[in-house]
């Protein structure tokens, strides 16, 4: 399985969040099973943590303060279940420049219903020439761009991430940023910023911006309600599965997208994917082979990474995940299971190996 990994700092700022708001770092830690203290970290330090670890923090948090905008919210706070209540509302766009105005559209509603004037206005702007667009983050504004708080800078930047991969998963593939603004002075080095955004970054500005070539606007959303019923199950973790893969011209990261999480109903014949790509049976094979991969070993990458996942749940039983896997039978679960892995699934959970691909498992079983 492909090591998903999170930068520290990211659980770091969620940490700091709960703290100001007077709750048990150590109990967050224990829920976490986080292996190390990401408060003790230097502002610099590089190290990771498993994304899933990363997603079942956000989420504990989340639910803890009762607002999913971590207090970047200027107004109010956003309960629990107006995050998923957005999805909703713009899965069925056709593209992401339409998704992101029915969003725009969707916390305006919101404002209005706290009794706060609404405030509809295009989250994007257009370059003159046509060719980029500078897409506005706007949960939270400094009345100046030079007094915002660090801790604020970095929340901010850490949210300001987290929507560039939703919108990136959206699409089904990495949107490269051009440039991003920020509120506040740099704080870190210039490496330090480099696990948010690989890109120049501009500090002191009024608002944070990204800016990116304007033809994604046009890419068509890769999901149903189906795949984000999976991707709401884990937010954010899918979030850091899309591979390096998507920021070149790769098909993979599309196909995984529209295979997903659920496994209980049929996965799309190859025909039928080509289909849902608008592309041709032949021109898929051929992308696929030149990319050193087919459909198969696609299905069984994704069969393989939902079984992980599932398996990493405690609360669930293996013949629970064998179920969820859409498998009639535990042991034909348990087959293909070795087959992906090398390992069985009770061997699996005995060793802890959430993070380790099919070779490294099976050495370790070995040894």
């Amino acid at each position: 399985m492909t090591e998903y990994l999170v930068p520290a700092r990211y659980a770091r700022l969620l940490l700091k969040v709960a703290i100001e708001q007077g709750y048990d770092i150590n109990e967050l830690l224990a829920l976490a099973e986080l292996p190390f203290n990401p408060l003790e970290l230097d502002d610099d330090e590089e190290l990771e943590i498993s994304a899933l670890t990363f997603s079942k923090l956000y989420r504990r948090i989340s639910m803890m303060l009762q607002d999913e905008a971590f207090g970047l919210g200027t107004r109010y706070r956003f309960p629990p279940g107006t995050f998923r209540m957005m999805c909703y509302c713009i899965i069925h766009a056709p593209n992401l420049q339409i998704a992101l105005e029915r969003t725009t559209e969707f916390y305006a509603l919101c404002h209005e219903l706290k009794g706060n004037p609404r405030e509809l206005s295009k989250p994007y702007r257009l370059s003159g020439d046509g060719k980029d667009v500078t897409l506005f983050y706007s949960s939270y504004a400094a009345d100046n761009g030079a007094s915002c708080h660090p801790s604020r800078q970095l929340t901010l930047l850490n949210s300001l991430s987290l929507w560039h991969r939703f919108c990136s998963w959206l699409i089904g593939t990495n949107i490269a940023v051009h440039q991003v603004g920020i509120p506040g002075p740099q704080v870190l080095s210039r490496p330090g910023y480099r696990y948010y955004f690989d890109c120049p970054i501009e500090f002191t500005q009024p608002q944070s911006t990204m800016i990116f070539s304007a033809h994604y606007l046009k890419a068509p959303l890769v999901h149903n309600e189906e795949s984000l019923e999976q991707f709401l199950e884990t937010a954010p973790f899918q979030l850091f599965t899309l591979s390096s893969e998507a920021a070149s011209d790769s098909i993979i990261p599309r196909i995984r997208a529209l295979i997903g999480y659920n496994f209980t109903k049929k996965i799309p014949s190859f025909d039928e994917m080509a289909s849902l790509l608008n592309t041709s049976s032949r021109t898929l094979r051929r992308r696929l082979e030149s990319e050193g991969t087919s459909y198969q070993q696609i299905k069984d990458d994704c069969r393989r990474d939902a079984a992980i996942e599932y398996l990493s749940r405690s609360e669930l039983s293996i013949n629970a995940v064998a179920a969820l896997m859409g498998f009639d039978e535990p042991s034909a679960f348990h087959r293909s299971f070795k087959k992906w892995t090398h390992i069985t699934p009770g061997e699996f959970r005995r060793r802890g190996l959430p993070e380790k691909d099919g070779k490294d498992a099976e050495a370790a079983v070995t040894q």
